[in-house]
Formats: C-alpha cells, structure tokens, sequence
C-alpha cells in the first residue's frame, strides 16, 4: 500500500507539471490538423491551380511579347507541403528554429501541395517556363532540387531562386522580368505578388488587397496556409524576438468579439 502511494504521489507531480508547461506552438494544432486532415484544405488548393490553369490559356491567348511568358511559385505552401515539420514542432513543444527547418529541408521529403504538379507540367507543356522563388536560404538548394524534382515537377537548378541577403523577393522578380513576361504569380502569403506588402502591418495588408482585388484568382493565385506567414509576424510588427507571453498577448489583441 506505502509503495502504491508513493506511486500515486510521483505520477500526480508528474502530471501537474506537464499541465504546468505552456507548449510553445500549441497554438498552431487547429491550424496544422486543418491542412492535414481537412478536405477543404484539398478543394482550395485544387481549386487555386485550376483557377490558374483558366487564367493561363486566357493569357496565353493574347500573349503578343518577345519575352517568353512564365509562371512564377513560391515553394512553401504553395507547391511543397511542410506541415510534417510544423507538425513535429507541435509534438516536441518548440517554436521554429533554423537548425530544425534546415534538417527538414535536407531530407528533401515534403510532399506537394494538391494540384501544384498538374497545374506546373501543364504550363511547361504549354511553353511557359516555370520559375521558383523562394524565402529558403541559397545552402537548401541543392535539396530543394531534389525534393522537386523526386515529386515529378518540371524544374531546373537555375530556375530556383532562393534568399541570399533579403527575404524581400522584389529584385528577383525584377531579375526574371528582364528575360521573361511572368504571366502568373502563385504564392501562400502576399509578398509572393508585390513588393507593396513586404512588411505591412495588418491594417495596410486588408486595404491593399480591396485595391487588387481584381488580380486574385487572375494574375495571382494565393493558397491556404493557416499555419504561418506574414499575417501572423504583422501581428508581432514582424519582431519574432518578443517572449512567447507577449506574442500570445498581441495574437489576443487581433480578436474581435461580438458586443
């Protein structure tokens, strides 16, 4: 019986302690379980790319220019699925940590996003060249290669730009624009369309998008991602440094209840 209790006694401490630990990144679960598990993640990612595919004939049709038209991707959460990684952050209790990504990144095991190899195949077939820029550092290109190429994407090593010195991707649209006429921007946050929202705080974010509200689902085609992005570091004033608690806070303080 002294030795059950002692038992009881430990496992009850136990218990309380983990109960007591505030998991870093519990709060992206539901958003990571939705592009897991939820259908409607799928029908909005196929739906994306089909609405691309329309636009594309469409621009195809009146494409007059010298320049060879192109369609440009970013990578994460456009064509390439991490949410194993966000996933395995959730279940390890940690937030996002280069050392962690960059693992991840070498394994070279993401899946693609629903509809994002149809959709790049087709326009390659079609005689636009697909280009990819991406926020992932130069060192991850030779995985990031791989892992695209291995899933069935038409690509080519000079086609994949990735960050050197800035994750604003301005100049290395303005780079591709020098050879090409890009037809299509596809991306899962919107400083993968223009450099006018690279860094916008939330408010300025919502009214820019009313202003384009005519390009999307036409020359840009956006795909879901819940699980991170530039909405969320808009709500931290892009400053990822602040304390758990305090980021916590200015998350609480974007929710608008009803009266």
């Amino acid at each position: 019986m002294k030795v059950l209790l002692i038992m009881f006694f430990i496992l009850s401490l136990t218990s309380c302690g983990s109960m007591g630990r505030q998991n870093k990144a519990e709060y992206t679960e539901a958003a990571t379980l939705w592009v897991q598990n939820a259908a409607e993640f799928r029908a909005l990612s196929y739906q994306a790319f089909n609405s691309a595919r329309l636009y594309l004939d469409r621009a195809l049709l009146t494409h007059k220019g010298r320049k060879k038209p192109a369609v440009v991707v970013d990578i994460d959460e456009t064509v390439l699925d991490n949410s194993p990684y966000q996933a395995m952050n959730i279940l390890k209790n940690r937030n996002f940590e280069r050392k962690y990504w960059d693992e991840w990144i070498k394994l070279a095991e993401a899946k693609a996003i629903p509809g994002s190899i149809d959709f790049l195949n087709y326009a390659h077939k079609k005689g636009v060249e697909v280009i990819y820029i991406s926020n992932r550092k130069i060192k991850g290109l030779d995985a990031t290669y791989k892992n695209l190429l291995n899933l069935g994407f038409p690509v080519k090593r000079q086609n994949i730009f990735l960050r050197t010195t800035t994750g604003n991707k301005e100049e290395r649209r303005q780079n591709i624009l020098r050879k090409y006429e890009i037809v299509i921007l596809a991306g899962d946050t919107l400083a993968d369309f223009s450099e006018v929202f690279h860094n916008k705080g939330t408010n300025d974010r919502n009214i820019l998008v009313d202003k384009m509200r005519n390009d999307f689902g036409k020359k840009f085609i956006v795909l879901p991602n819940p699980m991170y992005g530039d909405w969320e570091a808009a709500m931290y004033n892009y400053n990822f440094s602040e304390s758990d608690e305090r980021k916590r806070k200015l998350r609480q303080g974007h929710l608008y209840p009803h009266n």
